[in-house]
């Protein structure tokens, strides 16, 4: 494996700017190095990857309700998909983003969240200004 190309270090800063941006209109600036930008990236990266294998599951299996709960399954995949990042609090030596942070900002970013949901653009959960990274 070769050294990243002039192009692949610039594309890598642009989007650490761009997450560092959105992590900060959330309130967590104070956490913003080179630590957090690569857990970023791989939460990121796993939620795309994530909703492409929720996406490839066959049609009726998508359709799929849980008895109880008036929400779609791609819903319940968004839902389920930051329930792995529930906590109550964040210790205040940790060096990563926090929980809700690692949630909400990747999902802020993915058109399929906003169709999911029925945000509206402009809002906290479908902002104007997003960051892509492919």
């Amino acid at each position: 494996m070769g050294a990243p190309s002039e192009d692949t270090l610039i594309t890598g800063e642009q989007w650490s700017r761009c997450f560092r941006y959105l992590l900060s209109l959330v309130g967590e600036q104070e956490v913003l190095n080179d630590t957090v930008d690569s857990e970023n990236l791989a939460d990121f990266v796993g939620s795309k990857l994530a909703y492409a294998a929720y996406d490839s599951l066959p049609e009726d299996q998508k359709r799929v309700k849980l008895a109880g709960f008036d929400k779609t399954s791609e819903q319940l995949f968004f839902i389920n998909y930051c329930s792995g990042l529930c906590a109550w609090r964040s210790s205040p030596s940790d060096r990563y983003a926090p929980k809700r942070s690692r949630c909400v900002v990747p999902l802020r970013n993915m058109p399929e969240f906003y169709r999911a949901f029925g945000c509206r653009a402009g809002t906290l959960m479908h902002p104007r200004k997003t960051c892509t990274f492919w």
